[in-house]
């Protein structure tokens, strides 16, 4: 089956939404403060409710109908599950795309988002873990990563992954973004 072009544009879009709401996502849980923002957390919330994923979810529901061993359409689906907070249908998403190509990091860095959003965060470190073992140098992997470690108090170890996302390639998104909160770690006593 070939890919249409539109499928690509629903993925792409998918990505980027995903990656913009876990940084939130975890940025809000670290931050706590948003004074930099015009907008609260609740805000955000509020906009991101207001949006129908129905169409994306239902496309992607009749790719996998159609071709169950489509990893682009359930890696899409599970995207639009993260973005949606539905983390247990997400992390049930991106099982199968594991099951599909066990050897993508991108999938545990995704299950990892999935499984921290439900809170259980020693299973998240352990598939990002999994998921560094494939690629040591996954930018967003270790961005996630570092932004956990955050979270959990561990400013040490949050350097060093943050340090290293941006230091795989620092002129794109995910390096400005890791740069960024290295800049926060390094303003705090």
């Amino acid at each position: 089956m070939k890919f249409k072009s539109y499928y690509w544009a629903i993925f792409a879009a998918g990505a980027a939404v995903v990656l913009l709401l876990a940084v939130t996502l975890i940025a809000g849980r670290i931050g706590g403060d948003n004074s930099d923002s015009p907008h609260s957390l609740d805000d955000l919330e509020a906009l991101q409710a207001a949006v129908d994923y129905t169409p994306q979810i239902e496309a992607y529901q009749d790719m996998i109908k159609a071709n169950p061993a489509d990893a682009l359409a359930q890696v899409g689906l599970g995207d639009l599950y993260l973005t949606t907070g539905k983390y247990l249908e997400a992390a049930d998403q991106f099982n199968k795309c594991l099951a599909i190509n066990p050897n993508d990091p991108s999938y545990y860095d995704r299950l990892g988002q999935a499984y921290y959003g439900l809170g259980m965060t020693d299973i998240a470190l352990r598939e990002l873990q999994k998921g560094l073992a494939i690629d040591p140098n996954h930018q967003s992997l270790l961005l996630t990563l570092g932004l956990i470690n955050v979270d959990m108090g561990k400013t040490a170890e949050a350097k060093q992954m943050l340090k290293k996302s941006y230091e795989v390639n620092p002129g794109s998104r995910i390096g400005h973004i890791a740069q960024q909160y290295l800049a926060e770690l390094e303003k705090q006593p």
